[in-house]
């Protein structure tokens, strides 16, 4: 769950509780506001009819059952004399039906069942009427009745119910409409973050020198931009210190090997045929090693050197005469071992760039081609120009390299066989220095292989725009 769907639940929750509780609030005085009302009309009309009641009983009047002016179509009322228990008055309804008598004192809300065809009161499918009575006692003239008075209450049932139904779907409504609200909130909030992220993401090695821009504004998403300057200041320097130490530490060793080299060929010279000493198997190992360290540090110190740099000089270079030239210095290499160099090429392929580092690319992929090839095998190499960029490929017959290692074949000190490359004086670094002279032309390289079947590396340079326009 990403965090702005946290804060929108969040939100959410926190919004519906207190709507929840405010709609409760509400709910229940609407609920209560119609039982209140209810139950003083209730208290209202007892009291007019035992006023009423003792008004006819001064008349002359004792028939219980005889109407009063009271309503009697629409209340239920019983009245008794407390002191003897007599009952003085009923309505027509209480004469149909009868109530449980409720807690004396209170109010309360019965349900009773009425058939239809006794009295239609609104009855549902159940013939369940509701009635809230009201059991009161009043004292009128020095004397004490108690009065029991209800009405059927079918129609407020329903519509109490339609607000229930009414705040529920509102409540819904409410959570939805609060729910887009604060995720469309949450994403306004969290965008400067994603705005760092971006930001932050085009920050790699190759890239060090950029920052994410700071505003004038005082939170905490400045307080992040900076602190993460600050990671970035640290980490290029770190970055930086390290390189420029291998590149000086590659530096020195290149005098004390050079002279160890020398020495060594002074010991055991080229030229004598049949060296002294029985320790002539050792020195020549000596003489080996020594010429494979040389290699590396040159290795090391020319891609220490690229990766420092951010840029190149370029001017233009004739790609198709650099292979040339390089197909015929390396056809001396791979006759040795019958194996077959195949170019097609076309007249001219002119880019912008450095002649010095573009041959060494070059160079690195035609020396892996060889090396990393069958006996009497083949090499083809393929020139092609479409749209604004040239295409090199290099395809060589070799043993391949398996679909899980591809993805390495860059990385700095990697071989994918390492006893078959320390047999070619191989130091994982050939690749690796391809890639960043490639990039550093704004170029890209490829690599693709079949185990046991082939190889193939592929450049992609920008074509000079002298070329293009033409």
């Amino acid at each position: 769950m990403t965090v702005r769907q946290k804060i929108s639940l969040l939100i959410t929750a926190a919004g519906f509780l207190s709507s929840l509780v405010f709609s409760c609030i509400i709910l229940w005085e609407m609920i209560e506001q119609p039982f209140r009302i209810i139950d003083s009309e209730l208290e209202t009309a007892a009291q007019r009819a035992v006023h009423i009641v003792l008004g006819r009983e001064k008349n002359g009047g004792s028939n219980p059952d005889a109407p009063l002016n009271v309503g009697d179509d629409r209340y239920w009322l019983k009245i008794y004399d407390q002191n003897t228990g007599q009952l003085i008055y009923r309505s027509h309804l209480a004469t149909l039906i009868d109530i449980p008598k409720p807690t004396s004192g209170s109010s309360a809300t019965i349900s009773v069942i009425i058939p239809r065809g006794k009295i239609h009161l609104g009855q549902d499918r159940r013939n369940e009427v509701t009635f809230r009575i009201r059991d009161s006692k009043i004292v009128f003239n020095a004397k004490t009745f108690l009065v029991r008075v209800g009405r059927p209450m079918e129609k407020l049932e329903e519509e109490i119910w339609d607000i229930v139904i009414g705040v529920v779907s509102g409540l819904a409504f409410s959570v939805l409409l609060l729910m887009a609200i604060s995720y469309f909130v949450a994403g306004y909030i969290l965008k400067p973050v994603r705005i760092i992220n971006d930001q932050a993401r085009d920050i790699t090695e190759k890239h060090l020198d950029l920052r994410i821009p700071v505003s004038g504004d005082r939170d905490e998403f400045n307080a992040l931009a900076q602190t993460l300057n600050q990671v970035f200041d640290r980490l290029q320097h770190a970055f930086l210190r390290q390189k420029r130490l291998l590149a000086d530490a590659s530096h020195e060793l290149k005098t004390p090997l050079t002279m160890m080299r020398l020495a060594l060929a002074e010991i055991c010279p080229v030229n004598d045929v049949n060296p002294p000493g029985p320790q002539a198997e050792s020195l020549a190992l000596l003489t080996e090693q020594v010429l494979r360290m040389e290699r590396l540090v040159k290795n090391i110190l020319d891609l220490s050197s690229l990766e420092i740099e951010g840029t190149t000089t370029k001017e233009p270079i004739d790609v198709v005469k650099m292979l040339t030239s390089l197909i015929v210095d390396y056809r001396f290499l791979a006759d040795t071992r019958n194996i077959q160099i195949q170019a097609r090429l076309p007249r001219q392929l002119i880019v912008r760039g450095n002649a010095e580092k573009l041959n060494r690319a070059f160079s690195n992929i035609l020396d892996n081609a060889i090396k990393y090839n069958v006996d009497d095998g083949r090499i083809e190499i393929l020139g092609d120009e479409s749209g604004l960029d040239l295409t090199i490929t290099v395809t060589n017959s070799g043993p391949g390299v398996a679909e899980a290692e591809i993805h390495k074949v860059f990385d700095q000190f990697y071989r994918v066989e390492k006893s078959r490359s320390l047999q070619h004086g191989g130091s994982g670094l050939g690749l690796a220095i391809v890639k960043r002279i490639v990039e550093l032309h704004d170029g890209k390289v490829q690599f693709e292989s079949q185990q046991g079947a082939w190889t193939r590396v592929t450049v992609y340079l920008p074509l000079s725009r002298e070329t293009t326009s033409s």
